[in-house]
């Protein structure tokens, strides 16, 4: 799944590629993942895509907003897969999800993984979308600094029953971390994933700020994680500190052996002796 600093860098490429481009075909493919959502439905999203113009594409948490001039907007959100950009030269994938041609003969494919959401939204349908999200702040955004951070966390409605994890990954308060970048973030600030949002303190909260920063700014710098690819097919320079691959390895900073946990329905990778 895509996080922040994918979603970063795929708009910033396809700004790149494929703004004030028209599309002149497109269509949702033929084989569709149970989890792939469509909104509207597969042949009315196809109708609604033609002849429109590529606006100002952005990253928004996790998903991609791509404006569809004049009132319009192609929105693929929390998604894992690949959306890729080809030259006019480049053949057609045999599966795909979404596949829009533009009038150069340049085309891009989104091929979903797991689940993801491919919707188009009307003006009014994106004012409300933003509303929704209105508390929920980006690490990229500069509104993002220490005190609305520990803001959002002494306010946050389900601090007393909810997990750090949780505060993180709904996507209530912060937007665009899942549970990849969450791994080294709470090493990074030696917390457990299972803590309560009510009992963290004033310097762990100051210390999960900076971890938060942190790890952002280097993935998005770096592209994102070495798992994800963009839109020209290539992987990010991001490698994480806390995944699979540190399984039973000793920790960077203590030695102890690294864990593996499951908790609320993924897995996590921890310190016990850090993250108490």
């Amino acid at each position: 799944m895509i996080e922040l600093p994918e979603a970063v860098a795929i708009a910033a490429q396809l700004n790149q590629t494929i703004r004030g481009k028209r599309i002149v075909e497109g269509n949702t493919g033929d084989s569709v993942p149970k989890w792939v959502f469509y909104k509207p439905s597969q042949g009315k999203l196809e109708k609604l895509l033609l002849k429109k113009t590529i606006g100002q594409v952005t990253s928004v948490g996790r998903g991609i907003h791509i404006a569809l001039e004049p009132d319009e907007a192609l929105v693929v959100d929390e998604f894992g897969g690949k959306l890729l950009y080809h030259d006019p030269r480049t053949m057609l994938p045999d599966k795909y999800h979404l596949f829009l041609k533009f009038e150069d003969d340049s085309f891009f494919t989104l091929i979903i993984q797991g689940w993801g959401f491919i919707s188009t939204l009307r003006e009014w349908e994106q004012t409300k979308w933003t509303r929704l999200r209105a508390n929920a702040i980006s690490p990229a955004d500069a509104e993002f600094t220490v005190n609305r951070f520990i803001d959002l966390c002494e306010h946050y409605e389900d601090k007393e029953k909810d997990s750090i994890k949780t505060f993180f990954t709904n996507g209530k308060s912060v937007a665009g971390i899942g549970n990849a970048y969450l791994q080294d973030i709470l090493f990074r600030a030696k917390l457990s994933p299972k803590r309560k949002v009510a009992d963290i303190g004033s310097d762990e909260k100051k210390a999960l700020y900076i971890a938060v920063k942190d790890t952002i700014k280097q993935a998005i710098q770096q592209n994102g994680r070495t798992a994800e690819r963009d839109i020209f097919d290539n992987p990010g320079k991001y490698s994480p500190i806390m995944d699979k691959q540190a399984k039973d390895k000793p920790c960077p900073n203590c030695g102890t052996a690294i864990q593996k946990i499951s908790y609320l329905g993924g897995s996590c990778y921890i310190c016990p002796s850090c993250q108490k």
